[in-house]
């Protein structure tokens, strides 16, 4: 069966209604226009259906006075989504195969009796699209009918979508819709943190790995004082010290992304040049232990910069866990500073020595958080919410490629931060 994105480009008419964004712009545009729809719902009383993924993607604010009956496509077998968000009642869960490739996609289609909306971001072609119009709708619709097995189920959604027949949306809702993207805009944060529960799971889950860390950490480094131990044994303790210490590091970062808007962050003068001395060997040791050489050119002279020295540390030690876990064995990064304009520019360009590369570690979104590479259980953020914590910095981050054709060589990661 077709997916929703390969169903509105096989026909020219339905595609002519259609808006598309790809790459990067495609995830930023996703996020603006969930909030979009979200902030639209708070406006205004919704009586309708909401097709989607994920039952979380409005917070639960927006369904204080809504009458929405949420559809749940998911590979998930368990129905049992907490009843915080979203009214248990309210919702139907519809278990797609993890082999269908509508699993790869993000949708959103929301019906109403005044509009209706469609959102859906792909990610087998990094693209994002938008369509408010009645065509495209019901092409998205087409495509997740045939998904419905159950028989009551069918039954029941026919009947909804019969008591919302899909139209044009009328002039007043286009404008409020456009006033409302326009003011997205303009927000500093590229990634709104969201009022649903994956922020409470994120802070209880680093809470929970970072105490017991801490204190196996302190109990090390209290045997590593003792002088009745032997070299082999300190090694081993070093090792398990340096390990807790990666870790605790890892999530604390992640706690300060979920705690962003709960606080304002304090900027004052910044030596980066401290920053990155104080990591560069504890980086080096990562690298070396994955077998990836890891090089820094530092200016003579380093200005201030305007930033939280704290968390602009654990946010280059996350970027760099990222890119050492994210290559293969005999890889090297460079780590280059240079000044740009108003900006302090830091460039990390990433190169496969060893011909012919390699396996590239799996990374696999978790929310809209979160990364995991299953092989090893390391989550790590992902790079638009570590683009929101640059931007709270007063920074910015861009990802490209390098021009060079070849498997993995040339992930281009630039960090711009402003001068003091």
């Amino acid at each position: 069966m077709a997916t929703i994105y390969e169903a509105l480009h096989q026909d020219p008419q339905t595609y002519e209604f259609v808006e598309e964004l790809h790459q990067t712009d495609a995830k930023e545009f996703w996020h603006r226009a969930i909030a979009v729809l979200h902030q639209f719902s708070m406006q205004r009383p919704l009586k309708g259906l909401l097709l989607t993924h994920h039952p979380y993607i409005f917070a639960k604010a927006a369904f204080r006075e809504t009458e929405l009956q949420t559809w749940v496509f998911t590979t998930s077998k368990s129905s049992l989504f907490p009843t915080g968000t979203l009214p248990i009642g309210d919702t139907q869960v519809v278990t797609i195969p993890k082999s269908d490739l509508l699993s790869q996609e993000w949708i959103c289609v929301l019906i109403t009796e005044t509009f209706s909306a469609l959102v859906v971001s792909s990610a087998k072609n990094h693209s994002c699209v938008w369509s408010l119009h009645p065509l495209a709708i019901q092409a998205a619709i087409a495509v997740l009918l045939p998904r419905i097995r159950r028989t009551e189920q069918q039954a029941l959604l026919q009947t909804k979508l019969q008591q919302f027949p899909l139209a044009l949306p009328p002039y007043q809702v286009m404008a409020r819709f456009g006033a409302i993207l326009m003011a997205q805009s303009s927000i500093h944060q590229e990634l709104p943190i969201p009022e649903i529960q994956e922020v409470d799971i994120i802070k209880a889950i680093t809470h929970e790995v970072r105490t017991p860390l801490t204190t196996i950490r302190m109990l090390v480094r209290s045997l590593k004082r003792r002088k009745d131990i032997s070299t082999e044994v300190k090694m081993r303790l070093d090792r398990v010290d340096a390990e807790c210490t990666e870790q605790i590091e890892r999530f604390n970062l992640i706690f300060e992304a979920a705690q962003l808007d709960s606080y304002p962050i304090m900027l004052e003068a910044t030596q980066i040049g401290e920053i990155l001395s104080d990591g560069f060997m504890r980086w080096q040791e990562h690298a070396e232990r994955r077998q990836i050489s890891l090089e820094m050119i530092l200016p003579t002279e380093i200005p201030a910069i305007s930033s939280n020295a704290l968390l602009l540390s654990q946010i280059l030690n996350g970027l760099v866990d990222r890119l050492v876990r994210s290559f293969p064995p005999d890889s090297h990064i460079q780590l280059i500073l240079t000044s740009a304009g108003e900006y302090l520019k830091l460039q990390f360009q990433s190169q496969v020595t060893r011909q012919g590369g390699g396996d590239l570690p799996l990374l696999k979104a978790v929310g809209q958080w979160l990364m995991l590479q299953p092989e090893t259980g390391t989550l790590s953020l992902s790079l638009p919410t570590t683009k929101t914590l640059l931007k709270a910095l007063g920074g910015k981050l861009t990802v490209r490629m390098h021009s060079t054709s070849a498997a993995y060589d040339g992930e281009i990661l630039t960090i711009f931060l402003p001068f003091y």
